[in-house]
């Protein structure tokens, strides 16, 4: 029997960030609005199973199970014609999702190998409403965060 099951767990720190501000732009009609938004990620675990079928020193495979990391989300809007306080807010927490992906790893010696691996990372999403926005004027922002990891590694095994 060639057929590989396996469990695997991974975890490393991403310092994943993405901010900016849009700065100032205008409507059609000449109203001033202004935003700002901050993205972050500091780490992604997986823990899933492996599926493969060896072939002399050959192992195609295919992964998937869960995904954990967290999301930092933060966003600012203000219109001045229209109120003057800025609108926004700020959530952070840690999400479970889900991963799939595929690989292929090469036995070099009795206990070295190497592999490359591709994964398609889904953490879902978070959301915050805009407590402070005007009874008028109610608003809400999300971000979801979708990864696509390539990896390489050199293993040693016991």
């Amino acid at each position: 029997n060639k057929w590989v099951f396996g469990l695997e767990a991974t975890g490393g720190y991403l310092w994943l960030r993405d901010s900016h501000g849009d700065g100032d732009f205008f409507s059609s009609n000449g109203n001033q609005f202004f935003t700002s938004t901050s993205f972050k990620t500091h780490y992604l675990l997986t823990v899933g199973s492996r599926i493969g079928y060896a072939f002399c020193r050959w192992l195609p495979y295919v992964t998937g199970g869960l995904a954990i990391g967290d999301l930092d989300f933060f966003q600012q809007f203000q219109a001045p014609d229209f109120f003057p306080e800025k609108v926004g807010g700020r959530t952070s927490e840690t999400n479970a999702g889900w991963f799939v992906g595929g690989g292929l790893q090469y036995s070099i010696t009795e206990h070295w190998s190497a592999r490359v691996q591709y994964q398609y990372v889904d953490l879902g999403s978070t959301s915050f409403d805009h407590d402070s926005a005007p009874p008028t004027f109610p608003s809400s922002s999300k971000v979801e965060l979708r990864e696509h990891n390539a990896s390489f590694a050199i293993i040693y095994g016991f």
